[in-house]
């Protein structure tokens, strides 16, 4: 049975998380097609941009939402740990921080600077917007590479625990998995915006120009960024080799093991999910292609098929994330297990071999009462987001 802190943590970060992905594509997307519109006098490319950048805004608001939940469900339920990691990691999250601030910032004035500020101002604030989403994962995923094995970690004459921030950067862990992450990001948002006007065109057949500007801009490059992401990922699979624990459970189930350890938790089945998403795209993809090559690129088989791409690309992110995060279950920090914590100095070597531990959570935030009435506000908090999209996307 799925403990109740690792559901409520693992349902809040996955929608998040595929959220998040989607909106550093959108941002860089957007200006992007608003710049070649204009520069092409193009003025249903211009719309199509506009009206993804409504996308945007409204995954940005409901990503937010998540994002504060799960921030909330970890303080909860380890309160000791978030602290600790807190305060160690504190530039790296100061790092995403800053650029959460300077993109949600810059949306607000390329949303209100549209048609009241000059082109190269408003360029010049798409390209703050743009640079700043694909900087965020910088400080995130450093913590996520911390995760994996506490590169950087020192302590004081007095014990007391800091990071070296440059060696930190130094994890070989880290730059693998940036650089897959911005890659799917931007994969997914291509993939995501060519579905969402692909959606609209089915439900509406006037909206047919923009499900084709969506396909001509971004089919090719999302078939590049599709097979870019499979040496990416085996590059931070590699990374993962010197973390036996965690690479087991991912590869384990398939006859890939390193060292004596073993599988802990077979997490294989996470891995061929997420390779047969893939696969599912570049089918769809290839499939537009082909259907372009015959004459018939915009039809209701290719938007289907846009749609089947963009539902794939949104489960690929679920489950590699989750793989991610469960495959180093019931560890924070995959690399230490007892031997290596208790290897700590005095005291972190006592307080940590519980901190750590994924199943020593704080009993209170998991009372029953607190679980049900937990349960009951965040299934309003989803019925008010449902109507919030419904009535900013579709309502007349």
């Amino acid at each position: 049975m799925v403990m109740v802190s690792v559901f409520w943590l693992a349902f809040n970060f996955g929608i998040h998380i595929v959220l998040v992905n989607i909106i550093i594509g959108l941002a860089v997307l957007v200006p992007l097609f608003k710049y070649f519109g204009m520069k092409r006098n193009d003025s249903d490319l211009v719309n199509l941009s506009r009206k993804m950048m409504k996308w945007y805004a409204i995954t940005y608001g409901v990503a937010g939402v998540f994002g504060t939940a799960f921030t909330v469900f970890l303080f909860s339920f380890y309160p000791f740990f978030t602290d600790v990691i807190g305060n160690l990691l504190l530039v790296p999250f100061g790092i995403s921080i800053v650029f959460v601030g300077l993109n949600f910032f810059s949306l607000i004035a390329y949303w209100y600077g549209w048609d009241h500020w000059s082109s190269k101002t408003h360029n010049l604030i798409g390209i703050l917007m743009g640079a700043s989403a694909i900087m965020i994962p910088f400080g995130f995923r450093q913590v996520f590479a911390f995760l994996n094995e506490p590169i950087g970690l020192s302590f004081s004459s007095t014990n007391q625990p800091y990071l070296n921030v440059i060696t930190a950067y130094t994890n070989p862990t880290f730059w693998p998995i940036y650089f897959k992450s911005i890659d799917g990001a931007l994969t997914a948002g291509m993939i995501a915006t060519m579905g969402g006007f692909g959606l609209i065109y089915l439900i509406n057949s006037e909206n047919k120009k923009y499900f084709e500007k969506s396909i001509n801009m971004l089919l090719l490059p999302s078939l590049i960024g599709l097979l870019l992401m499979i040496p990416l990922g085996f590059w931070y699979l590699e990374s993962l080799s010197g973390i036996p624990y965690k690479f087991n459970n991912i590869m384990g189930g398939l006859g890939w093991v390193i060292g004596n350890d073993g599988i802990s938790y077979n997490f294989s089945w996470l891995f061929v999910l997420s390779m047969i998403l893939t696969a599912i795209q570049v089918l769809a993809i290839i499939y537009i292609f082909y259907k372009g090559i015959k004459g018939s690129l915009i039809s209701k088989g290719t938007a289907y098929s846009s749609v089947i791409a963009a539902a794939s690309a949104v489960g690929t992110i679920e489950s590699m994330e989750m793989l991610n995060a469960f495959s180093q279950y019931p560890r924070f920090i995959a690399s230490l297990g007892n031997q290596q914590i208790a290897s700590l100095p005095y005291p972190w070597n006592i307080t940590l071999s519980t901190a750590l531990n994924l199943t020593d959570y704080n009993s209170l935030a998991a009372a029953p009462f607190a679980t049900f009435f937990t349960s009951v506000m965040m299934a309003l908090m989803i019925v008010v987001l449902g109507i919030f999209i419904y009535v900013i996307l579709f309502k007349k």
